[in-house]
């Protein structure tokens, strides 16, 4: 690092600094050096921008910006992974506006997605490419003072201004959240809640001179603006980036990517992993090379043990290390990272006894490898002045080591609150004995330092008087199920009175075994009473950032029934003898 750089990412540079001073900074550090590396065809590199080129054309693109928008005027951004849209992301905050992120333009559901951001956000303006911007606009309904600005005319501007002066407590973004279960939320997150975490992440990442990164994360989504495109800039490093299409279409890219690349720095949800353990011989490259991949990140949904197993069979041979594994939790009210491993550990896998955890209490097993046992996975522990408190969701008291409660944090990174939502702000972001506390509907509990996530309070349900999480019975009939993808959609009255399983398999002849693994699973739980559907690859509703849509899932094999290979009920006395075939 340069001998100023602590001027910007010191210890303490973040109370004061925004990210338009980083852009300057990396200017004069980094000059015409590419960070960003795009790879257009999730190959090969197609475009490149330096901190230099970017402070150029943000400042062309924010001349036009400021004529035309008044100040602090909000901006939907309309961009997909991109150059453009970190352009045009520091356009915006150039011209002294606030940029309004969460919608990818092709993902499933992005005009019904546009429709609801547009009326939330009251936003005064779209900015984003002519093509994409035309289709959008014959797609949707929009109120007719809403300016649609495309950034190639605004680059257009016969002349460039100064970045507009703002403040370290100003609003630096409102980022919608995923949705995956409730209707998205506009967090507002100020220069300082993102310089913070920043900050926290080059710190737990340990980030190094010649650390390079990648990723496919979508930019619309927490883990790959903040997560990824800002700790780029921020380190000065070379990065590299692809469209989440190209890896979801052909998931070898990207490890590819990383081993042409050299990339000590990447990861993603499960998910990602589980795809890649998937992969077929044909597709897999002897000559890949993993030695440099030194932090696999992990994070946005709950980790499975069987997932880390299989991947690290997998690619062992390609010089992959089990130790690279990175847990991390966070979320988009924190602007992202709350919590992490530490580098060169691995995931911490611990085995505790399934009753009690559904009766409020981590006890470790005392058998590990006998039923009434399930492995965990840490998230880690907290960094740079956060904190994490479990407490009583009802009572509102902080609860001890060892017993589950609601996940609250104190932070500077705790964002302002939820856009346009008085009520839900109050709910959420609270203030107790002068400490400003959030509270992020997950569960946990801690463990010898660590964090332990369970699950959303959306996922929490209760079933013949103990309490069970969704994603906890997910990993357990994916691991019973030799590393299936596994949805469970909990019960809701008068719907459905019991949980019902999905569980993706490749075969309808194979289908039929599945049924007595669910049964010896769910016995476990206590839970003997419940429909499954065991269905094709491909049928599972996900966000862009790939948080899996439960109820979505359900509704979508219920109108498509050719996705459903076998189905049962175990409350029906004709289908616990003779399964139905579809």
């Amino acid at each position: 690092m340069y001998d100023d750089e602590q001027a910007l990412v010191g210890p303490h540079a973040w109370k004061e600094r925004t990210l338009v001073d980083l852009v300057r900074f990396r200017h004069l550090t980094k000059g015409e050096s590419p960070i960003f590396l795009f790879l257009g065809d999730g190959e090969t590199v197609t475009q490149t921008l330096s901190a230099a080129e970017l402070h150029r054309q943000a400042s062309r693109a924010s001349a036009h910006l400021a004529r035309t928008l008044s100040p602090q005027s909000r901006v939907l951004l309309l961009f997909e992974n991109g150059i453009d849209y970190i352009v045009g992301f520091f356009s915006c905050l150039y011209a002294g506006l606030t940029p309004i992120s969460g919608l990818y333009p092709s993902a499933i559901g992005a005009a019904e997605r546009f429709a609801f951001i547009l009326r939330d956000s009251n936003a005064d303006a779209v900015l984003g490419l002519k093509a994409t911007l035309h289709l959008f606009h014959q797609e949707a309904e929009s109120p007719s003072a809403l300016k649609w600005i495309p950034l190639e005319s605004a680059l257009k501007s016969a002349r460039s201004i100064d970045p507009v002066e703002t403040g370290s407590e100003h609003l630096a973004l409102i980022q919608y959240t995923s949705g995956s279960t409730e209707n998205p939320k506009g967090v507002c997150l100020t220069h300082r809640n993102i310089c913070h975490n920043i900050h926290a992440q080059l710190i737990s990442f340990q980030y190094q001179d010649d650390d390079t990164g990648l990723s496919w994360l979508p930019f619309t989504h927490d883990m790959g603006l903040v997560g990824a495109v800002l700790p780029a800039l921020a380190a000065g490093n070379p990065f590299y980036f692809m469209a989440p299409d190209k890896f979801i279409e052909k998931p070898s890219r990207w490890l590819e990517a990383i081993s042409r690349y050299g990339a000590t720095i990447s990861g993603g949800p499960d998910f990602a992993y589980r795809y890649c353990a998937r992969l077929p011989p044909h597709e897999i490259s002897p000559h890949w090379d993993f030695s440099r991949w030194t932090i696999a990140f992990n994070g946005s949904e709950s980790i499975s043990p069987n997932t880390l197993e299989h991947f690290h069979s997998k690619f062992e041979a390609q010089g992959f290390c089990k130790t690279a594994f990175f847990p991390c939790y966070g979320l988009a009210e924190n602007a992202l990272l709350v919590t992490s491993g530490l580098k060169g550990e691995g995931v911490r896998l611990v085995a505790f006894d399934r009753t009690a955890l559904s009766r409020g209490r981590a006890e470790c097993a005392r058998q590990p490898e006998n039923d009434a046992a399930i492995f965990l996975a840490s998230c880690g522990a907290p960094h740079e002045d956060q904190k994490i408190h479990i407490v009583d969701p009802e009572t509102q008291r902080f609860l001890s080591q060892g017993l589950i409660g609601e996940i609250w944090i104190s932070s500077p990174s705790v964002g302002v609150g939820y856009l346009n939502d008085e009520n839900r702000t109050a709910q959420s972001f609270i203030e107790r004995n002068g400490i400003r506390y959030l509270r992020t509907q997950d569960f946990g509990f801690e463990y010898e330092g660590d964090l332990f996530h369970v699950g959303r309070m959306s996922e929490k349900f209760s079933f013949n008087g103990s309490t069970y999480y969704t994603n906890d019975i997910s990993l357990s009939l994916g691991q019973a199920c030799n590393g299936a993808l596994c949805v469970v959609v909990p019960p809701l009255l008068p719907e459905r009175n019991a949980p019902c399983l999905i569980v993706e398999h490749d075969s309808a002849n194979d289908a039929t075994a599945i049924r007595p693994i669910l049964f010896e699973t769910m016995k476990r739980y206590g839970i003997t009473e419940f429909t499954y559907y065991v269905i094709r690859r491909g049928y599972v509703i996900r966000t862009p950032s790939g948080k899996i849509r439960a109820d979505l899932t359900l509704e979508n094999i219920l109108a498509e029934k050719s996705s459903i290979l076998k189905t049962g009920d175990t409350r029906s006395p004709v289908a616990t003898g003779l399964d139905q075939m579809i």
